[in-house]
């Protein structure tokens, strides 16, 4: 039932699965059919990088590749996965989910089957996962396998949920994963529509389709090596929410007040007005004891993470981060007004400003990833950008229709790829 060993690019670009070939390896692997698939897309950033666990706003795409989680339940108690991509199997007891896990990937099946506690207790289940997204590929592949999981189950359990119910429970469930996730991924998972982005705010709480223009297409292409996972990527982007929290109560510290709520977000100071020239002022690096100290804050308030607390010695790139943030979240603005005006050849400027914060501020790009975004705007793109954490992963081209050829010719030719198209798609749907 495993694949053999595949390349990133194989993996990429993988045949993808359909409902009717998910059904037969299901039933290969379990004696019988499943009584529910649930197809979970990946997704990719538009703009709004590393903005959502500051609480401002992102806007993205689910796309046309996908995992597929098969499932029928039974009454064993116990919820047994095999994977197309992951070895060894998990089996995991409803009563003890955590102390079954072997892989870490089995982590998150574990936070899914936690999240699902109260849903028909004692009962089990078995599980197929087949995926055509590649793993640690930058296209929230993890973030599918959960939002799979939680409707597959819970359908399978007799009490399928709402999308945004099965949002809120994957966020949850790769939380205890060790993932301080935004929870953009999950959203656009579930949520996202064909032809259009989904635009999330966090304060207050919102969603909203944008309609995405005719003739604009999407590239993405790696840079030719792996992005980091597992605890290296998970460190690093602890790292950037803690720097952004810091920030957070520093300028308000500045501006005379205390933000009050918790975790404290720079989306509590991004609507002041002189907010950007007291970035300036914020100190270059820094630990987070020594920001809590400055703003007379509990520095618990700034390290205690979903699964973790942030060591609070580490120095931290406090003002880079913040400005990354706060001028990505008005790119957002900017993105989502062009696209709904046709401009193209804005949004496309729009992409390429995005690279650059990344690139100079956060210090999340390579030169592979800067020399492919190149490539693609040179063969015709209206703008490129990294997208995902950084550090590997992927570039996404807004690409006008008619050059997808030609702009993925010029990224392979210069880091070897893979590259491909995407289509912006719809989100979960029960199969």
């Amino acid at each position: 039932m495993p694949r053999p060993p595949q390349t990133a690019a194989d993996a990429t670009l993988a045949a993808v699965t359909t409902p009717d070939t998910v059904r037969e390896a299901f039933a290969s692997a379990f004696g019988g059919g499943p009584a529910v698939v649930a197809r979970a897309p990946g997704r990719v950033n538009l703009i709004g990088e590393h903005t959502a666990c500051s609480g401002l706003p992102v806007l993205a795409i689910a796309i046309d590749r996908a995992t597929r989680v098969a499932a029928s339940a039974n009454d064993t108690g116990i919820v047994e996965v095999r994977s197309d991509q992951f070895e060894p199997p998990a089996r995991l007891s409803r009563n003890a989910p955590g102390a079954g896990t072997l892989a870490p990937w089995h982590g998150y099946v574990a936070g899914v089957v936690r999240e699902l506690a109260a849903l028909a207790p004692g009962r089990g289940a078995i599980v197929l996962v087949s995926s055509d997204l590649p793993a640690a590929g930058g296209l929230s592949s993890s973030s599918a396998l959960t939002v799979g999981m939680i409707a597959a189950l819970s359908t399978a359990w007799g009490g399928a949920l709402a999308l945004e119910e099965v949002a809120r429970l994957a966020i949850a469930a790769e939380r205890h994963a060790g993932a301080e996730t935004g929870g953009i991924d999950q959203q656009v998972i579930a949520l996202a529509k064909a032809g259009h982005g989904l635009r999330i705010d966090f304060l207050p709480p919102g969603t909203r389709h944008v309609p995405l223009p005719e003739g604009l297409r999407f590239v993405a292409a790696a840079p030719g090596a792996e992005a980091p996972g597992g605890t290296a990527a998970r460190d690093a982007g602890n790292a950037r929410v803690v720097a952004a929290r810091a920030a957070a109560v520093l300028l308000a510290h500045q501006l005379g007040f205390e933000i009050e709520s918790d975790p404290p977000l720079l989306a509590h100071v991004a609507d002041v007005d002189v907010v950007d020239l007291l970035v300036d002022e914020l100190p270059e690096k820094a630990p987070a004891r020594d920001a809590a100290r400055t703003a007379g804050v509990d520095v618990a308030r700034l390290v205690s993470l979903a699964s973790t607390e942030f060591d609070p010695g580490l120095p931290l790139s406090i003002r880079r981060t913040a400005r990354h943030v706060l001028s990505e979240a008005a790119r957002v603005e900017a993105a989502e007004q062009a696209l709904l005006g046709g401009d193209l050849k804005a949004f496309g400027a729009i992409l390429n400003e995005s690279h650059g914060s990344l690139r100079d501020d956060l210090r999340c790009s390579t030169p592979a990833l800067d020399r492919v975004c190149a490539a693609m705007r040179k063969a015709g793109a209206f703008g490129a950008r990294l997208t995902g954490a950084g550090i590997g992963g992927l570039a996404l081209a807004a690409v006008p229709a008619g050059r997808e050829e030609a702009v993925i010719a010029a990224a392979v030719a210069a880091t070897g790829g893979p590259a491909f198209t995407v289509t912006p798609s719809d989100g979960l749907r029960l199969q």
